[in-house]
């Protein structure tokens, strides 16, 4: 699972649900939508000089055309691409590097990113709410370290992974409250703690 961001025309991909190789919080891969960028770097990732992949960033890329059946299938004759760029990385996110890539939209509801020189494609369509909570119990917890447990909850003005690893671990707590199917206690995902008579789902 990506969480796509945008600064200008520049799109990035980060990772929510990591892997072995980039974890999560990297970028996976980013792209610039202008054309008229298309032979600038991308944000502080400079496309690559060296001689054998100048040439893929020198021109424009042509939208790939379909078959007529698979245009029936996507509802348009073409699909746009943008050049960019995804990363890649050894186990442990190590000597991780960047190549030439492409961006392709496909429809209004699915698109794809293609690291070229490894040829690796992988199709992206937006999730159901239930299906990203899936994904993220799946495969976003077993990335991360163990959840702590809270005392109680952060402040406001706490610093921004604090909050984080505090929204984490509610989300870790709901996870596994609906999991057990709510059974004994309807109300054990309730934090009570403190001296206050305010409530924090944990």
């Amino acid at each position: 699972m990506i969480n796509v961001t945008y600064v200008g025309d520049q799109l990035i991909a980060y990772k929510v649900t990591g892997d072995k190789n980039v974890p999560r919080g990297e970028i996976t891969f980013q792209a610039d939508l202008n054309p008229l960028h298309q032979n600038n770097g991308i944000g502080n990732v400079p496309y690559s000089t060296s001689s054998t992949n100048s040439s893929s960033t020198a021109e424009n890329l042509e939208p790939i055309n379909l078959t007529d059946k698979a245009a029936k299938k996507w509802g348009t004759t073409q699909l746009p691409r943008h050049k960019g760029l995804g990363q890649v990385a050894e186990t442990g996110f190590k000597n991780n590097q960047w190549m030439d890539g492409q961006l392709i939209i496909i429809g209004e509801e699915y698109f794809s990113f293609a690291w070229v020189p490894i040829e690796q494609q992988i199709f992206f369509g937006r999730p159901s709410p239930e299906l990203a909570l899936k994904m993220l119990r799946e495969c976003g917890a077993a990335s991360i370290t163990p959840f702590k447990s809270w005392e109680k909850p952060p402040t406001l003005d706490s610093d921004v992974n604090v909050l984080k690893d505090y929204v984490n671990s509610c989300l870790e707590k709901t996870t596994e409250s609906v999991e057990e199917e709510m059974s004994g206690d309807a109300f054990s995902c309730i934090w009570t703690g403190g001296e206050t008579d305010e409530y924090y789902f944990q």
